[in-house]
């Protein structure tokens, strides 16, 4: 049976995926103009446009395939890979998302990327929410 941690990994995975596929067919979602959504999501220093519409979907990408290493990893879906590359590809994320979430509190952090609100929301909501992913992903890589 498939842990409850890995369902809400692959949701919120799933759900981080489709915004930055919204973002790379143009939208401006959750805010009105790409100079304000660039400052809320991006944050570096003086931004005035989104980074270029490719990355948004090469993050969605990435995304959508570290649901995939979830669902395998959980027993819920069939691997493509061999079980032992998922576990490490687990224990990757486990550290990619970990590392991202704390990030977000050192000071060398906040100079690459001051703008607000971005600053003020990194430590809020994403970066807690990388570390939720990482626990998630670790409850998972134990189960």
């Amino acid at each position: 049976m498939m842990p409850f941690s890995a369902i809400i990994a692959v949701l919120l995975l799933l759900a981080i995926a489709l915004v930055h596929l919204l973002w790379a067919l143009g939208s401006s979602w959750p805010v009105g103009d790409e100079k304000t959504l660039a400052r809320t999501v991006v944050g570096s220093k003086d931004i005035q446009k989104m980074p270029p519409r490719l990355a948004s979907l090469g993050v969605a990408i990435v995304l959508t395939a570290a649901a995939h290493i979830v669902l395998a990893s959980g027993g819920l879906m069939p691997g493509i890979l061999l079980p032992r590359m998922y576990q490490i590809l687990l224990v990757a994320m486990i550290l990619v998302f970990s590392a991202r979430g704390l990030v977000a509190y050192m000071s060398f952090w906040r100079e690459l990327v001051p703008e607000q609100p971005f600053a003020r929301l990194d430590q809020r909501i994403y970066a807690p929410l990388c570390l939720l992913i990482a626990a998630l992903l670790l409850d998972v890589a134990l189960t």
